[in-house]
């Protein structure tokens, strides 16, 4: 989990072993006993940018490690062994490897084109792993925003005149409906492809993130 401030740390919960005896999956998260780790990423980035990390139990080590690399965290999404996750404040994706031996971080910015504001909560779809979806914060517009496995960026859905910011980012189980919520008039949006294509399915027209601003991808309702 992630928390919203300055120094909100990450926090890994393991529950007790005796939480999966249960007949609901609900004791997982509510059988007391569980273990709270914190997420420490260590300042020795090489020349790739790529650093090492290690969970502790103390909070404070949690809490500084937040405060110098990715403070009021937000969205987080793990997919393959891969956690990602953003830092409003900075405007950076970070991304750890909880396989490699020792475990590795790295981080990138999410500034480009549209996509300029704070990340917000990201998104990837079911069975998708190339994909990632970003949920924008601040502003007098908010928009969502992709992000491909090469990290080119594409803005989607444009919230011009929508203010504070996109939130409950959610695809249906086909991909073939995505569904955001526009905070500041509390209403709940359903968008499709009009080409009747699930959203990570063959794109015809993305425009990508150049630097010169409007991107979108042709073809979506």
């Amino acid at each position: 989990t992630t928390e919203d401030s300055s120094n909100g740390a990450l926090v890994r919960y393991t529950p007790h072993p005796t939480a999966f005896t249960g007949l609901s999956n609900y004791t997982i998260l509510t059988t007391d006993n569980g273990v709270h780790d914190y997420l420490v990423l260590n300042d020795n980035r090489d020349a790739n940018g790529v650093g090492t990390f290690y969970w502790s139990s103390d909070i404070t080590l949690g809490e500084a490690s937040a405060n110098q690399f990715f403070p009021n965290a937000e969205g987080i999404d793990v997919h393959n062994r891969i956690l990602n996750f953003v830092s409003k404040v900075d405007k950076v994706l970070i991304t750890l490897d909880l396989a490699a031996d020792p475990p590795t971080w790295s981080s990138s910015s999410t500034q480009s084109g549209l996509f300029e504001m704070g990340p917000d909560q990201i998104q990837r779809m079911l069975g998708d792993d190339e994909m990632l979806y970003f949920c924008e914060d601040g502003g007098a517009y908010s928009d969502i925003h992709g992000r491909n496995s090469n990290g080119e960026y594409f803005t989607i859905v444009r919230g011009d005149g929508y203010g504070t910011e996109t939130t409950g980012l959610a695809f249906s189980p086909d991909n073939l409906r995505m569904y955001v919520a526009f905070q500041s008039n509390s209403n709940v949006y359903e968008f499709w492809r009009t080409d009747g294509m699930p959203f990570n399915g063959m794109v015809a027209g993305t425009k990508y993130h150049n630097g010169c601003g409007l991107g979108n991808i042709e073809g979506c309702g």
